[in-house]
Formats: C-alpha cells, structure tokens, sequence
C-alpha cells in the first residue's frame, strides 16, 4: 500500500470517527420530565426543594410549583412521578395525597384546602399551589402578570386577586373554580399579588 493510499485511508477512518462522535453528541439523551425548567426556577427562586420530577416545594410545602411534562398542556395530578424519598417529599405527598378530591390538580381534602394559580387558560401550565397561605407577591413565585385561571378549595376562604398596575381588585375567587375556566380578557396576565380571608 502506498503512502499516498494509508493517509487517504487514515482520513477516511478519522472522518468517520469524528461524524460518528458528531452524532453521538447530538443524540445524547435529554434530562427526563421538565427538569431544565425546574432547574432554571430553582436558580430564579432559590430555597426550594425538588421533590419529584415534577415539583418544587418552598416554605415546608405550604407552596408547591408543579410542571407538566414537556408536550404535555397540564401538570400532572399530585406531585407528578418519582416522588422523592426525602422527609419534605414524603409529608408534601401526604398532605397531596390526603385530598379527597382534586379540582383540576389542586388538592381538596376536608383538613388541609388549597388554592391554586395557573398560567394558561383550562388550569394548563404550571399549577402553584397554596396551603395556609394570607398574602403573597406572584413575582416571588415566577408568575407576576402571568395568571390565566384558579381554583380554591376552600369553601370558607375567599381570594382576592390584585391588579400590578394600581391596585385595582380583579377577581374575587369564592370556592370553585375560575368561570369559563379563565380570569377573563380584561384580567388574564394582571395579577401581581393577592389576599385571603379567614387568615
């Protein structure tokens, strides 16, 4: 074999190799479920605790974000999958677990009701949910002016949802869910903070 013929042939398998490694680079899998998401509001709402591939818990689980799965509209019922194994995981997926029903994911049970915040329309994107909560910022959860639809879940709280722009109320949530399962055109996107009674 010539000389000229082994480098031909040296290229030939050093070009396959690096397209090879090309492609496998490429197709290399993907983190499962929305864990970029995640990771990204853990770096912007720091604090929390990851626990499932779907939830982020703050303040001892009184708050949890849920994320529906990438090509999913939702999140997911509960916690989502692989609830952790950790003390906070296992008590928030009790306190979840313990609802004797859900409305569009946001739990209900007879001791411990929440209310919860969407970001799309039909209770789709990602679902805050609250428990023992009186007042809070939306921006300090990553949804200020992004509120599309709620439901609360408790029949003897009511929530008060506040404009960003002057303090204008916008809605008042009594138990149930959001009419036409949206805040409505002249309020979706305006929420910045709200209220709750009995607190």
């Amino acid at each position: 074999m010539s000389t000229r013929s082994r480098i031909a042939s040296i290229t030939s398998v050093v070009a396959a190799l690096v397209l090879l490694g090309g492609t496998a680079t490429a197709a290399a899998p993907q983190a499962a479920g929305p864990q970029r998401d995640i990771d990204a509001y853990l770096r912007a709402h720091p604090g929390g605790v990851q626990v499932s591939d779907n939830a982020v818990a703050y303040r001892d689980g009184e708050v949890v974000v849920v994320f529906p799965d990438p090509g999913e509209r939702r999140a997911p019922e509960g916690l989502g999958r692989n609830v952790r194994s950790t003390t906070l995981a296992t008590e928030v997926a009790e306190d979840v677990g313990m609802a004797a029903a859900a409305f569009a994911g946001c739990p209900s049970g007879t001791v411990d009701r929440w209310y919860c915040f969407y970001t799309d329309t039909n209770y789709g994107g990602r679902r805050l949910q609250f428990l023992n909560t009186c007042a809070d910022y939306a921006a300090d959860w990553g949804f200020n002016n992004s509120t599309s639809s709620w439901v609360n879940t408790n029949p003897n709280s009511r929530i008060v949802a506040w404009d960003y722009r002057g303090g204008e109320a916008l809605w008042v949530e009594g138990y149930g869910v959001s009419s036409d399962n949206w805040v409505g055109s002249a309020d979706n996107d305006r929420m910045s903070y709200w209220t709750r009674t009995n607190c």
